[in-house]
């Protein structure tokens, strides 16, 4: 590691003998993050196992810069405190969902990680960034919106650049660093982790053997005006070659208090899907398509929403799950749709923000009906997942400059499976409440050595 970090200096020391100063800061965060998952609260099976897990971590940000030159480091820590999140229910053989993500799910054994998330070195010019290293992403599927003690980065190579009202980005992504694992692994094994689901054919779906050699991603986005509307145009692509592409667009419109979010996706199977037998690839169908809107309107300091989205009967919605939060218009805190077709979903609620006494505060409320395939429907339901009302309760606090945050959240998920549904198709999926329970401290801040 110490040879790596030498090498990304060498710029910094190659124009020593310049005029340009080197300044050098950095900054420790520590974050202790506390998970719940209580399930079987309503129905039959009320023997099912509850989860916990308390998880402490330290975080130590580097920054240097001289000239057009820019070293951004990024070590996360973490360990296990106490907790069951690999603890097997005795009914179903299943460990927990969530509680699992706040240690290694490929690593079980370890209770203790480092990674260096990012290890980034940055060129800049006048019209364009050039970067190299370990660096995170800001895609609707490819991000560091975690949810769990260390995010998704990403490590190979970027170039950002301005031009003709656009702000462009392309990334050849080699290996990636997902939430919830224990460090960098190729695009191949990592679209192999995580909860594997069924296949096509309804039996468990192997993705060992998947040849993905690496994934690019693109984004394009401008601001644009229509009328007395204003908003930004988005344009993104993901891309692993001989598997799958990705193409989504995002239109946002506001004038006044009103927004308009408009959602468009579409995935094509590229090659064999990752694997010449088509039991072993992972994009073993030839297409799906999403569409999205989102209508919000603004009181005062509260912005109220209602959003609805479809899967259609193309396929399923395939991203590794791990590789970041998927920013649908229909997101709530604890609850995808990846892996789902004819998915039909609605989501209302309101967001708001205050200060009182030298504290900011964020909150909001929002509940959805998600209608899905039934879980036996394996062709458009591949982790089996029922439909379901969701409600979540969220609430954010900053004080003293950002330096701490506390961040409580409350989620409810009730069945509306018009079949009976199993042990197995409840537990950690619906009938449950989750609450999650963050504070972050910044003991200092980013600043000069």
């Amino acid at each position: 590691m110490k040879y790596i970090f030498m090498l990304f200096l060498l710029p910094f020391l190659a124009v020593g003998q310049q005029n340009d100063s080197l300044r050098v800061l950095q900054g420790i965060r520590l974050t202790s993050f506390s998970m719940t998952t209580q399930n079987g609260l309503f129905g039959p099976y009320s023997e099912l196992q509850d989860y916990y897990a308390q998880s402490s971590g330290l975080e130590y940000l580097l920054e240097a810069r001289r000239s057009n030159w820019r070293l951004k480091a990024d070590f996360y820590g973490t360990k296990l405190l106490a907790g069951n999140p690999f603890e097997k229910d005795s009914t179903t053989g299943k460990s927990s969902r969530y509680e699992s993500g706040l240690v290694a799910l490929d690593a079980p054994e370890r209770t203790a990680l480092f990674i260096p998330s990012i290890l980034e070195l940055s060129y800049r010019s006048k019209w364009a960034t050039f970067g190299l290293g370990n660096f995170s992403l800001q895609g609707s599927f490819m991000n560091a919106e975690h949810g769990r003690m260390i995010p998704s980065t990403f490590s190979g190579i970027y170039l950002k650049t301005k031009g003709l009202h656009w702000n462009m980005q392309a990334s050849v992504i080699g290996a990636i660093s997902a939430r919830s694992t224990s460090g960098f692994k190729s695009v191949s094994a990592s679209l192999a982790q995580y909860n594997p689901g069924l296949d096509t054919a309804g039996s468990k779906h192997d993705k060992t053997e998947v040849n993905a050699p690496f994934a690019v991603f693109i984004d394009a986005e401008r601001v644009v005006n229509v009328n007395n509307w204003y908003g930004q145009f988005r344009i993104e692509s993901y891309t692993i070659p001989g598997v799958f592409q990705t193409f989504m667009v995002n239109q946002k419109l506001a004038s006044g208090p009103s927004l308009i979010h408009l959602q468009y996706l579409r995935q094509f199977k590229l090659g064999n899907g990752g694997n010449e037998d088509p039991s072993k690839a992972y994009f073993q169908q030839e297409q799906s398509q999403y569409f999205g809107v989102k209508y919000s309107h603004k009181v005062d300091k509260v912005d109220y929403f209602i959003a609805s989205s479809y899967i259609d009967d193309k396929g399923k919605l395939l991203f590794p799950r791990e590789w970041g939060r998927e920013y649908l218009v229909t997101f709530q805190g604890r609850e995808r749709q990846e892996g789902m077709g004819k998915t039909l979903a609605t989501v209302v609620g309101a967001t708001g923000k205050w200060s009182q006494n030298k504290v900011r505060h964020v909150g909001g409320v929002s509940t959805g009906i998600y209608v899905r395939p039934e879980p036996i429907d394996y062709k458009y339901n591949k982790y089996a997942m029922p439909s379901n009302q969701q409600t979540n309760i969220w609430w954010k606090q900053n004080w003293k400059g950002n330096r701490h945050e506390l961040l409580s959240m409350a989620v409810i998920k009730v069945p509306l499976s018009s079949l009976p549904i199993s042990a197995a198709q409840t537990i950690n999926k619906v009938d449950m409440l989750h609450l999650s329970f963050v504070y972050r401290y910044t003991l200092m801040p980013l600043q000069r050595l």
